[in-house]
């Protein structure tokens, strides 16, 4: 499931997005902004696949949104001006949606967010952290939990703890939103892994994790629970 967020200052255009995404199985819009700098705030704590980005909007503009993300998810520009086409190749936009656009356009850039999605994820699988001198390998489907503390992290996995000298937001910028989902302030989970969720916690491996209140309901629509 590619997971998705809609900015736009325009209510119809984020109604349209809406009605599109509806008629894809494989896409799942998580939440949506009218203005950038909520978008900022949401994407810095909970990290997604996609984003449907406008590009002209007061006070902060879709680009200037980019510029304050660390980590960026696939971009789809939906603007009714064809003059920002040429910025959108700076920051590696998967298309360029011209408002308005019909559904069979718009299911072309899902293609095309598709084929980009898979072949990252064909191509990362894991990636390494620092232990001492040694570089260690660790794949993303081995992680059950991460629990972030200032500048370090213990990495729960099947086998063992590993505690990096890593910022929490450095490793989500690492992992696949498709896989992770934030349920704390403190704490990322791997989705495939919860064997339960009872009284605002999750149960993982017989971990007992709280769900934070700001996190529930993205949890939740990730888990078709809402």
């Amino acid at each position: 499931m590619i997971t998705a967020i809609a900015i736009d200052d325009e209510p119809k255009a984020v109604q349209v997005i809406q009605h599109h995404v509806s008629k894809i199985d494989s896409l799942e819009l998580i939440a949506h902004f009218y203005n950038a700098r909520d978008a900022l705030q949401f994407l810095r704590q909970n990290p997604v696949d996609l984003m449907f980005l406008d590009i002209n909007m007061p006070h902060m503009s879709g680009l200037e949104l980019l510029d304050g993300l660390q980590s960026k998810p696939q971009i789809v520009f939906t603007t009714a001006y064809s003059e920002f086409a040429v910025d959108s190749y700076a920051y590696n936009a998967v298309d360029y949606l011209l408002k308005p656009f019909e559904f069979d356009r718009f299911q072309i850039a899902i293609h095309k967010v598709e084929a980009r999605l898979a072949s990252l994820k064909q191509q990362n699988q894991f990636f390494f952290i620092r232990d001492g001198f040694k570089n260690i390998k660790v794949e993303f489907e081995t992680i059950l939990f991460v629990k972030g503390a200032g500048n370090y992290l213990d990495i729960t996995t099947k086998d063992k703890v590993f505690s990096p000298r890593m910022t929490f937001m450095e490793l989500v910028a690492k992992l696949p939103a498709s896989q992770f989902v934030r349920v704390h302030q403190s704490f990322m989970v791997n989705i495939s892994e919860i064997n339960k969720i009872e009284n605002n916690h999750v149960y993982i491996d017989g971990q007992k994790i709280a769900i934070g209140n700001r996190y529930k309901e993205v949890l939740f629509k990730r888990l078709n629970l809402m």
